[in-house]
């Protein structure tokens, strides 16, 4: 359940959307004036993401999801993941997130789908104390990690050696499983935390950049 991840890719998506962002990225950002509209870009994409989300259910049998969506689940299914279903996210018109679900490891994947691009997995852990830690097939996004939620992406990497690394090396520390039943709790609660998170911190000058030269790239 990356919540964190829907998020971020969002906010660059929004980001990019302003052309004079790109021009900016050769400037001297840290003067003043260059700083503040930098700044300015940032807080318009984050007043445009929504501050909480809603899952909803859909039916899986009537669902065509197209080979991406099977190249990534597949895989996971003969490595004892069981079925987590699938959702729309309301706020955010054309977003679907399917999830898998390994209790005895205590890893979630969720396979998330946005409109116009390349499906992505994450394999989450959770643990006892709030904390989670994630591996990535999507790209780095260009903004600070939340404390207590690292992510590691691996761009390109198969269903099973994203498995294989995340088993290998996530943090240690007291595990907690995720039953089907929990998956929906726990990624609305955690968007939320997460977004609370970022409107304290705001999107800084330098993050503005940092997801404008990925992107550019």
């Amino acid at each position: 359940m990356k919540y964190v991840i829907i998020f971020t890719a969002l906010v660059a998506l929004r980001l990019i959307a302003f052309p004079f962002v790109k021009r900016m990225v050769t400037a001297l950002f840290m003067r003043t004036a260059v700083k503040g509209a930098l700044e300015d870009v940032g807080a318009k994409a984050l007043a445009n993401v929504a501050q909480r989300v809603t899952l909803v259910h859909q039916n899986l049998r009537s669902w065509n999801p197209g080979p991406e969506v099977a190249r990534l689940a597949d895989p996971l299914f003969s490595k004892g993941f069981a079925e987590g279903g699938l959702y729309a996210i309301r706020e955010m018109t054309g977003v679907t997130v399917r999830f898998l679900v390994k209790p005895a490891e205590c890893v979630v994947a969720a396979i998330f789908m946005l409109p116009r691009a390349t499906a992505w997995l994450d394999l989450i852990t959770y643990y006892q104390d709030g904390n989670t830690a994630t591996f990535s097939t999507n790209p780095p996004h260009g903004l600070d990690r939340r404390p207590g939620h690292p992510i590691v992406h691996v761009p390109g990497a198969t269903p099973v050696a994203l498995y294989v690394k995340t088993l290998a090396e996530r943090p240690k520390g007291v595990l907690r499983p995720v039953m089907v039943e929990d998956i929906v709790p726990l990624f609305e609660r955690g968007y939320a935390e997460a977004m609370a998170w970022r409107r304290t911190k705001g999107i800084s000058a330098t993050e503005v950049v940092k997801v404008a030269q990925r992107k550019a790239s």
